[in-house]
């Protein structure tokens, strides 16, 4: 028992086999010396027995009584001899402990890359693993996926290369990429042969190399899919080591093309592979050589642009081995309605600098339809480039005409009220509700939609898209309408706009009632601003300049043209602040749009914010601190226009990103790169604006001819809440649609129609797959790296794709017998053997007795 507890630590996590035999010991042999006088002394007595009764002269002891009596003598000496060496009998167990080959299989998204191999030494390895290589037109050849070569090697000659794996240790195939993941555990053919002639052990399922826990040949995976987001042999390595415990290791094969990425370096894995005594042998896929290469890596574009507004496409280009050539690169456009390939729609030519620099291209469009384009800026192949999937980059633009819809609540006809109510209702993409809180009852109202009164349930004030509140008056105002706004910014992602004017603004910043509704505000109230009004005056002679931030000039709000060089200039020189209301500062998510420019309007926090905007929820508000927009219409009418229009879609996205009134859908990540699950969220509500009661709702999505539902699950925290997600399996455009389920509901006339008959109810969003940067930033097969890890373990090699025949043979037989001894037991101290010194000592005596010899 003190054997097997000993080893005990030696065999935690591996695999044993048990073979049972059993020996008989002496545990009291004499040795040297010792064991010749003992031998001596025993035969001197038997001599002395055999010549004291051979020397018996009694009357009755005939010579064969004698010889019988002393060979029962003899008998019980030798017995006696036997008890004092203690036999004992033992039970051996020879334990087989296994021996494994470990296989690691890049997978991730660098080895789904196409290489064309221009070294002939390279595509000639290439040609003997493929049995072959096709060529192009130029006799060059042709691409080939990395996975493919993998699993090339792994599939021919019927899986030659895992049955000589396997010929005498057990293998564990493994896909790795940010981690690892067994794919396949076959026994040793070793073992079958073994084991026909053994029991099962204790903790060995038995059966083939099917049996349970064990995999086939045929149940190799038969492709990998490449798509994981990094690469770190480290943790593959180390996991897939420290899951075999103790269990000998006769070999690591590594398959990859070397993009090591994440996790230790090449150095010190292999420091990791020496200390640990294993042989690592590294396989290279892919072509070393540097390649020529154009890849976009970034392309930028708003998600939505209006009709006839010009939008920007801009794209990120950089290059590898074409230095001191130029490269075409195009802007290709397709309506996602119409289907096809689209059409080229502009054209730039660009010098390759020094390292390859490319920089930014920006192309600019104005859209004349509506729906959703889709935009590629492409770099048309230079001559002998191998990889081909990064030349292009896609966006998709939501070209929309839908009219806004505003409410616009003035305490007084001021003359930016007057300004702005025009310039809406001249809008074609907006309609506008006016409420002129100091116009009598029964006046007339301003708008495309006149109203009557003021909007106060829900189902009057969740129809507009942006509430702007021009110089409020505080009666009209209380807690419940506050929250109202509340719910429709940040839920039903509406925009919110407090322009503040002398007259009224102040009382309305201090009424304590309406504070869920400053709270919404992109910045925090100063409780001592009357005390600062007081100071600087409610009127001032002169204009005071404000100054715009440098990282604001190209915020939608303020962009005047289409570059910011050009829109800081239109907006130098424009002053005209004379009354402003001070806060304390912006809130840590607002982004500052102006800033007071005299030095006498600061704080600790900078100078006094002027019109600030930020994200509240889904929704989006904003802050005008002064009342002096309309004077900048001396500058041209153009600049105030635009302001008030950009400002008024800007706050109206948030419902036009989300899709309908009712519903609302987000992503969690919009720009996900391959084999990122895709977390989808959507806000759902019934026709009387309540959280829809559903258990599940279900959403759909595409790309090229790929469709497929998944379902989103309610949320039991947040009522109307649904959230589920899918995980894209390949590189481009996702769309992702929801339909609100219909209900049944009562019409204005009282009878039962299903809700999905009063309104669109369909909301969609798109995601742009990518191929993780980490895995295209250098995709050239890194063979440095893979000779390093190695040459530098405990006995491996590198070896080429060609070579991988012979490889299974020089990884060596490591399984391991150990003897484990049982307590001995012992095989004289029983009833048996007393038994028989007793029958012994009686027949003598009864003999004697007989004789007469007593």
């Amino acid at each position: 028992m003190q054997s097997l507890i000993s080893i005990w630590p030696i065999l935690v996590g591996a695999v044993t086999r048990d073979e049972e035999t059993f020996v008989t010991e002496l545990r009291h042999t004499p040795e040297g010396w010792t064991a010749i006088a003992g031998v001596a002394l025993l035969g001197v007595l038997l001599w002395a027995v055999v010549w004291m009764y051979r020397r018996e002269g009694r009357i009755g002891a005939s010579a064969r009584v004698r010889m019988l009596l002393a060979m029962l003598r003899c008998a019980v000496l030798v017995a006696l001899a036997v008890i004092f060496l203690e036999p004992v009998r033992v039970r051996i167990l020879r334990r087989w402990i296994d021996s494994y080959a470990v296989v690691l299989v890049d997978d991730s998204s660098s080895m789904d890359l196409s290489d064309r191999y221009r070294d002939e030494s390279s595509a000639a390895r290439v040609a003997a693993v493929l049995g072959g290589l096709v060529r192009d037109s130029n006799l060059a050849p042709a691409a080939v996926r990395r996975r493919e070569i993998v699993e090339r090697i792994f599939s021919r000659e019927d899986h030659k290369f895992f049955r000589d794996l396997a010929s005498n240790n057990r293998v564990k195939l493994y896909s790795f990429s940010d981690d690892a993941k067994l794919q396949a555990n076959l026994r040793a053919s070793r073992e079958l042969v073994r084991d026909s002639n053994l029991a099962p052990g204790p903790s060995e399922p038995s059966g083939g190399p099917g049996a349970p826990g064990f995999s086939s040949l045929d149940d190799l995976p038969a492709e990998f899919p490449a798509t994981g987001p990094a690469t770190n042999l480290d943790r593959a390595m180390r996991r897939a080591v420290e899951s075999l415990g103790s269990a000998p290791i006769a070999g690591v094969v590594v398959l990859t093309d070397g993009g090591i990425n994440q996790g230790a370096s090449a150095e010190e894995i292999a420091r990791f592979a020496n200390d640990r005594r294993l042989a690592v042998h590294t396989i290279g896929v892919g072509d070393p050589a540097v390649p020529r290469n154009v890849r976009i890596t970034e392309i930028q574009a708003p998600q939505n642009a209006f009709k006839q507004d010009p939008f920007a496409v801009t794209a990120t280009l950089t290059s590898q081995g074409i230095e001191g050539e130029t490269i075409h690169v195009n802007l290709r456009e397709r309506n996602a309605s119409d289907g096809g390939e689209g059409r080229i729609v502009d054209t730039r030519i660009l010098p390759v600098g020094t390292g390859g620099a490319l920089g930014t291209v920006t192309f600019e469009r104005r859209q004349e339809r509506v729906g959703r384009f889709t935009y590629s800026v492409e770099a048309p192949p230079v001559e002998d480039e191998s990889i081909t999937e990064d030349n292009s980059k896609q966006t998709t633009v939501n070209v929309i005409d839908t009219r806004t819809r505003v409410l616009l609540i003035a305490g007084g006809p001021s003359w930016d009220y007057r300004y702005v109510t025009t310039l809406l209702q001249r809008d074609d993409t907006i309609d506008v509700s006016c409420w002129l809180q100091s116009a009598d009852l029964s006046a007339v109202r301003d708008g495309d939609i006149v109203i009557d009164h003021l909007p106060t349930s829900a189902e009057e004030l969740f129809q507009y898209d942006v509430v702007i509140l021009m110089d409020p008056e505080k009666s009209e105002f209380d807690e419940p309408w506050c929250r109202l706004v509340d719910k429709l910014i940040t839920e039903h992602g509406g925009g919110l706009l407090l322009a503040a004017a002398r007259t009224h603004s102040p009382a309305f910043l201090r009424e304590r009632a309406l504070k869920p509704l400053h709270d919404l505000l992109p910045v925090t109230l100063d409780p001592e601003a009357d005390l600062l009004l007081n100071q600087i005056g409610h009127y001032q002679l002169s204009a005071s300049a404000f100054e715009i931030p440098q990282a604001a000039y190209g915020h939608p709000v303020l962009r005047l043209t289409d570059d910011a060089v050009s829109t800081k200039l239109a907006w130098q020189g424009i002053g005209d602040v004379y009354w402003h209301y001070p806060v304390l500062r912006e809130k840590p998510v607002a982004t500052v749009l102006m800033r007071h420019g005299h030095p006498r309007m600061k704080n600790a926090f900078g100078g006094h914010v002027l019109a600030a905007v930020q994200f509240v929820g889904a929704g989006r508000t904003g802050f005008l601190g002064f009342d002096g927009t309309w004077r900048w219409r001396r500058f041209g009418p153009e600049l105030y226009d635009r302001f008030w229009v950009q400002l008024v879609r800007y706050l109206s996205e948030g419902k036009l990103l989300g899709g309908s009134k009712r519903a609302t859908l987000l992503v969690e990540n919009e720009h996900p790169v391959l084999g990122e699950a895709v977390t989808v969220t959507a806000r759902l509500m019934d026709v009387r604006f309540e959280p829809l009661a559903r258990d599940e709702v279900s959403a759909q999505y595409s790309a090229e001819d790929q469709k497929a539902d998944f379902p989103l699950t309610a949320r039991r925290d947040r009522p109307g809440w649904f959230e589920g997600r899918f995980v894209p399996d390949r590189v481009g455009s996702y769309r992702i649609r929801l339909a609100l389920p219909g209900v049944l509901v009562r019409d204005s006339n009282q009878v039962l129609v299903r809700d999905s008959d009063l309104a669109p109810n369909e909301v969609e969003r798109e995601v742009l797959v990518s191929r993780p940067n980490l895995e295209i930033l250098h995709p050239q097969m890194n063979k440095a790296a893979l000779m390093t890890i190695a040459e530098q373990s405990h006995g491996g090699r590198y070896w080429e794709i060609d070579e991988v025949e012979a490889l299974p043979g020089v990884i060596p037989d490591l399984h391991e017998e150990i003897p484990v001894r049982s307590r001995p037991t012992t095989l004289w101290d029983n009833w048996k053997v007393l038994t028989l010194l007793v029958s012994l000592l009686s027949v003598e005596w009864a003999v004697r007795k007989w004789t007469r010899l007593l």
